[in-house]
């Protein structure tokens, strides 16, 4: 028995390659035109990311189809964004910890004599934790930073999976919440930082209001700084077109 065939015929490769621009809401389906093109293109972004840097290069294997990287780039991002709400939300944590611990210090009466005396604990309380907030501050900083890079490329993949251009992802935004996450960190950091050197200066008889202020100015400006340079350097317009290209 011959087999029977089918009664319409498989659309052809060419047609699945459309050039028309579609809305997000029309699916995946229209955008991607076949898993070796856009396999290619994501390679690019991941290559031209955190992979390069490390010195790896990932095995041949497998391609996945363009939804399951979609879901995959879509958790990720997901994660990411837990990453900074989870940095952002230890370091406030920690910050109300220490500085809570401190002050009940302070007030602590003398009932048993302890190993150091409580003299000396109370008098370095505050400028111990101060200090600790500063350096936690700092890693934060770094971490955020990190952490931003990692999201833009994540977005990037994903326009790449839409069709859609890598100037829609926004580098450096003033009033975006990440922006305004790692300034809220840099300004405890810098705060702590400058009270800590404010109380070391009063200790030393040497101006400790103009050296508190100049300290937490020049950790404020050092981080922010340190975040614009970072990102633009490392998701450069260029970098992130010649991944696509």
């Amino acid at each position: 028995m011959s087999e029977p065939t089918p009664t319409k015929d498989a659309p052809a490769a060419g047609s699945l390659l459309d050039p028309k621009m579609r809305e997000h809401t029309e699916g995946l389906s229209i955008e991607v035109g076949g898993d070796a093109d856009v396999d290619s293109r994501l390679a690019k972004i991941e290559l031209a990311g955190e992979e390069v840097a490390a010195g790896w290069k990932p095995t041949p294997h497998q391609p996945l189809s363009p939804e399951v990287r979609y879901l995959h780039v879509s958790r990720t991002i997901h994660q990411l964004i837990t990453d900074r709400n989870r940095s952002v939300g230890i370091f406030l944590f920690v910050a109300s910890v220490l500085f809570g611990a401190s002050t009940a210090l302070l007030n602590a009466p003398e009932r048993v004599r302890p190993m150091i005396p409580l003299d000396a604990i109370q008098y370095w309380a505050l400028p111990v934790t101060f200090a600790v907030l500063a350096i936690i501050g700092a890693f934060m900083s770094l971490i955020l930073i990190r952490t931003r890079i990692g999201l833009i490329y994540e977005v990037a993949k994903m326009n790449a999976l839409l069709g859609l251009p890598t100037t829609r992802v926004k580098r450096v935004n003033p009033l975006s919440i990440f922006f305004l996450m790692h300034g809220l960190v840099v300004l405890l950091g810098g705060a702590s930082a400058g009270l800590m050197a404010g109380m070391f200066a009063y200790r030393a008889d040497s101006a400790p209001i103009a050296i508190g202020l100049a300290v937490g100015i020049g950790y404020g400006i050092i981080f922010q700084t340190a975040y614009y340079l970072t990102i633009l350097q490392a998701t450069s317009e260029t970098k992130l077109q010649n991944a696509k290209a």
